[in-house]
């Protein structure tokens, strides 16, 4: 991806803390993959825009385990090796357990068994595992802000389908749905999605607006999982984003001074 940009004369930065819209090159576009919350910190936004933005809500936080692993995930079910991402929720992975558990969790109550998502990249990509040795990370549903260790719990559901998965790790670590938000501010509360999936939220996404990545601002406009179609590995958010920018291009032509430029910046943290 990084060589496409740059064979299309884009430009990418990196370790750039970007504190305002104002210590961004010039340039006649800006597309910000930011949580209402940064966007509202970083950019010059009149006050009803920012009065819909603070009744943006988010939602459960995500907490994350990194293990790495002497060998292939021991799952009970050996089909479970071949996937590089398994779902477990519950005791027994049944429909009712994770509706129960997500539910809970939405409302910000603390459940023994929350759904999990475990990645093990070495099943689809085995140049991942080098002399054996592979990685695995998991992250937890758990309460927004909440500030435990999600390692234990993820471990023991590890453990629980996959019996002897311990003896495997020789090195993990826990960051917990506080400290992921510490680590990148769009993470509200370990808010991963940008955004609470409320029915409302889902139709007006971060704000009702005929054309929700417009912001108030010439030529800025925002691309986050906090615009629809909401989160997931889609990518559709930019991607209707940039579609709405370039449909608006000759009016930022007109308003722009500078040559366009094409910056990854890490906004916010």
């Amino acid at each position: 991806m990084a060589h496409q940009i740059e064979q299309l004369g884009g430009r990418i930065h990196t370790g750039v803390r970007v504190d305002r819209l104002q210590d961004l090159p010039a340039r006649r576009l800006t597309l910000l993959d930011v949580s209402p919350r940064e966007l509202a910190r970083i950019a010059p936004l009149p006050e009803g825009y920012l009065r819909a933005l603070s009744r943006y809500r988010y939602g459960p936080g995500a907490a994350k385990a990194d293990f790495l692993v002497g060998g292939a995930i021991p799952w009970a079910d050996p089909r479970l090796s071949r996937a590089a991402t398994v779902h477990l929720g519950g005791t027994r992975g049944t429909a009712p357990e994770v509706a129960r558990a997500e539910t809970a969790t939405a409302r910000g109550l603390r459940v023994r068994h929350p759904y999990i998502i475990v990645v093990d990249p070495a099943a689809a990509d085995p140049a991942r595992a080098v002399r054996g040795r592979r990685p695995v990370w998991a992250y937890a549903h758990v309460p927004h802000g909440d500030p435990r260790d999600p390692l234990p719990t993820i471990r023991a559901a590890l453990e629980s389908h996959a019996p002897g998965f311990t003896d495997t790790v020789i090195a993990e670590r826990g960051v917990s749905a506080a400290r992921l938000g510490a680590y990148n501010p769009n993470y509200v509360g370990g808010d991963i999605a940008s955004g609470a999936m409320t029915l409302w939220q889902t139709l007006a996404r971060p704000v009702p607006r005929w054309n929700p990545y417009r912001t108030p601002l010439p030529g800025t406009w925002l691309c986050s999982s906090a615009t629809p179609p909401g989160p997931s590995v889609h990518g559709m958010c930019g991607y209707h984003a940039a579609r709405a920018a370039l449909a608006a291009w000759p009016e930022a032509d007109r308003t722009g001074s500078a040559s366009l430029e094409r910056d990854d910046h890490r906004l916010g943290g």
